[in-house]
C-alpha cells in the first residue's frame, strides 16, 4: 500500500525497455526460473504470476515456474526468495503487507529483514481498496459523512487484522474524529455476504471483489482510496477527491529477489517484467480487477517500498493498531 503514484501503461519510462537490450548480452539464464507466489492458485496474485511467468518464459528463453507458497500472509514465500542464491533464478511476487506494513505491525518477528534482504525489480500494478456499504447506506459523501456522525461507533469489517482493508478503515476513522469498531471477516466473500444481508453496514474490501456486485446494485460503493479513479469503476469518487488526501492509499504487487543480484541481471529482468505488463492484454485484464499497471526501473521500485515502509512505521503506532 502506497501514497498512489500512477503510471499508466503506455507511458512506462522507456529507460527500463532501452536498458533492458543493452543488457541482453550480458546476462541469459542458463536454467529455469522460479516465481514464487504467498497464495494458493486461482487468486488474482497467482494469475497474475502466471502471466508474469508465460510472458518471461517466452522472452528469456527459459522456462519460468510459478511455486505457490502460500501461509503466513505470503511470508514464507518472501523468506525462501530472501534465501536463494542471488543468481536471477529465483523472484517472488509480493503484496505491500510483509514488506511494507508488517515491518511495523509485528517487529522483530519476520523471518527476513524487509528492508535489506531483497533487491526489488518492479512495482507492477497499484488497486485501491473501495469503501463498500449496504444498500440502505447514504452513497453520496455528505450525506455518508452525516450518516456516520451519528453513528461515531458504527462497526466495519475487514478481512483481518493489519490488513491494508483494516487500515484503511482505520485512517478513516481517524480521519473522521469517529471510533469506528473494526471487525474481522474470513475473507472478502463472508463480508460481501453479510453486506448483503444486513449483518454489517459497512466494508472496506479490495476493489476486485466488490466490482461486480457494485454494478448489479447489490451494494454501493461509496469511494476508493487511490489518488485517481478506478478505470473499473469511474463513477465512484476518490477519498482524496473528497477531501481526505491523506487516505490515498493502494494495494500494490511488486517483484523482488533475493540481495545482492547483479546489475545485469536487474536490468534485464526489469525490462522483461515492464514488457509483460505493457502488452494490451495485460493492461485490459489488470484493468478488469480495477488494478492500474505501474512499471518503471528497479529503483522507482526501492523509492516506493521505503516510501511505504517509513509511512507505516509511523502511523501504525501512531493509531495504536497490533494483531495481539
Amino acid at each position: 500500500m502506497r501514497i498512489t503514484r500512477r503510471a499508466m501503461a503506455g507511458l512506462l519510462p522507456a529507460v527500463a525497455i532501452t536498458g533492458g537490450a543493452q543488457a541482453q548480452a550480458a546476462w541469459q539464464p542458463g536454467r529455469p526460473l522460479r516465481l514464487l507466489v504467498g497464495f494458493p492458485p486461482g487468486g488474482a496474485a497467482d494469475l497474475l504470476a502466471r502471466r508474469l511467468a508465460d510472458s518471461l518464459t517466452q522472452a528469456l528463453g527459459q522456462t519460468v515456474v510459478v511455486e505457490n507458497r502460500p501461509g503466513a500472509g505470503a511470508q514464507l514465500a518472501l523468506d525462501a526468495a530472501a534465501k536463494a542464491q542471488p543468481d536471477g533464478l529465483t523472484m517472488s511476487l509480493s503484496p505491500m503487507g510483509p514488506l511494507a506494513v508488517n515491518p511495523a505491525l509485528t517487529p522483530g518477528r519476520l523471518p527476513y529483514n524487509a528492508a535489506e534482504d531483497f533487491t526489488p525489480l518492479i512495482h507492477v500494478w497499484d488497486q485501491p481498496n473501495v469503501l463498500v456499504g449496504g444498500m440502505d447506506v447514504p452513497q453520496a459523501w455528505p450525506a455518508f459523512v452525516e450518516w456516520l456522525r451519528r453513528r461515531p461507533e458504527e462497526p466495519y469489517a475487514s478481512v483481518g487484522p493489519g490488513s491494508s482493508n483494516h487500515l484503511t478503515g482505520a485512517l478513516l476513522s481517524r480521519a473522521l474524529g469517529l471510533n469506528l469498531q473494526h471487525i474481522t471477516y474470513r475473507g472478502s466473500a463472508a463480508a460481501l455476504t453479510a453486506i448483503m444481508g444486513g449483518e454489517i453496514k459497512l466494508f472496506v474490501d479490495n476493489v476486485t471483489t466488490t466490482i461486480p456486485l457494485a454494478r448489479e446494485g447489490r451494494v454501493r460503493a461509496i469511494a476508493v482510496t487511490t489518488a485517481t479513479r478506478s478505470a473499473a469503476l469511474p463513477d465512484v469518487p476518490t477519498l482524496a477527491e473528497l477531501g481526505l488526501p491523506e487516505l490515498t492509499v493502494s494495494s500494490w504487487q511488486v517483484v523482488v529477489g533475493p540481495k545482492g543480484l547483479p546489475p545485469a541481471v536487474v536490468t534485464r529482468l526489469n525490462a522483461e517484467l515492464n514488457r509483460a505488463i505493457r502488452t494490451p492484454e495485460a493492461v485490459a485484464w489488470m484493468r478488469s480487477l480495477g488494478a492500474e499497471p505501474v512499471g518503471g526501473t528497479a529503483e522507482q521500485a526501492a523509492t516506493m517500498l521505503r516510501t511505504e515502509r517509513e509511512r507505516w512505521a509511523r502511523l501504525i503506532p501512531s493509531m495504536g493498531i497490533t494483531v495481539d
